[in-house]
């Protein structure tokens, strides 16, 4: 296995979790007019220990930067980074439309619920020793405890405001679809603030343009997830020339490139010239 496939995971995440997190850091947090807000979510980005319970044992303590995103997408070191910039970018373009047409939108709002909304996946996504991505959440998320419901009770616990908390409930769940009755914007919302102790509910007349933004910001994982699948599957192509381990290399080219753009390069060249291309890639200094 060539060097290149043995680099510690802070060396990995330098590739863009380190970038990511400083434009995070630099550019949102800073932006973030109410000190209150922004000191507090300086708080749970480089938390050491939460101070509310969760069902499930930890089984990390991820620096920010580092952490990976998810198992569904952005399953690489710097992916929660990654991943949360993304969603700052695509709602900060949503926030100006809507401000176009005279719509007041609170940017502190907006902003310091995407930068929380994911942040307790620092302490409950490991991967093992095959390079899997291990969870220590419901397998099916949202029924009694994930890392959603968990950041919306370590902010009950902190004595966060109710506007905050119910702005980061949002943003997994704005809409809740079934065929049987259609759209219902709030039952997932209620759900999770009922799930993370919050003793807070959700009505209609809570919802605000900066929760539909950060919901529609954080659905980028439907393309990101299947860039994520074809890049794995390229590993598997290119692992066997390379003398590297496919899961490891799917990690690798994840934490280093990025799965959407191993994924936009497959789109556009297909497998065998990818596999080419991604390789020139790596051996580029």
């Amino acid at each position: 296995m060539g060097s290149w496939l043995t680099l510690p995971n802070d060396e990995l995440a330098r590739f863009q979790g380190s970038r990511c997190y400083q434009l995070i850091v630099e550019k949102y947090l800073a932006a973030i007019g109410n000190k209150d807000w922004q000191q507090q979510v300086q708080e749970l980005l480089s938390m050491g220990s939460p101070l509310s319970s969760y069902q499930y044992p930890a089984l990390s303590n991820w620096e920010f930067q580092v952490s990976p995103g998810s198992g569904a997408h952005h399953t690489h070191f710097g992916g929660l980074a990654l991943h949360t910039l993304q969603n700052l970018e695509y709602a900060e373009s949503w926030a100006t439309v809507y401000q176009s047409r005279s719509i007041p939108v609170s940017r502190d709002l907006l902003f310091a619920m995407i930068i929380l909304h994911d942040c307790m996946k620092r302490f409950i996504y490991q991967f093992d020793d095959q390079f899997n991505l291990v969870k220590a959440e419901d397998p099916f998320i949202a029924k009694s405890e994930d890392h959603h419901s968990w950041v919306i009770r370590e902010m009950a616990a902190r004595g966060f405001d109710v506007e905050l908390i119910k702005g980061v409930a949002a943003m997994h769940g704005i809409d809740d679809v079934s065929l049987d009755s259609g759209v219902t914007g709030t039952a997932v919302v209620s759900h999770y603030l009922h799930i993370g102790d919050s003793h807070l509910n959700y009505t209609e007349d809570d919802i605000r343009p900066e929760h539909v933004i950060g919901f529609l910001a954080d659905s980028d994982w439907h393309w990101s997830g299947q860039a994520q699948r074809k890049s794995h599957f390229l590993a598997k192509i290119m692992a066997k020339k390379l003398q590297a381990d496919p899961k490891y290399l799917a990690l690798y080219l994840g934490s280093r490139f990025t799965f959407e753009k191993i994924g936009s390069i497959i789109e556009a060249d297909g497998y065998e010239q990818a596999a080419g291309k991604v390789e020139a890639m790596i051996s580029l200094k």
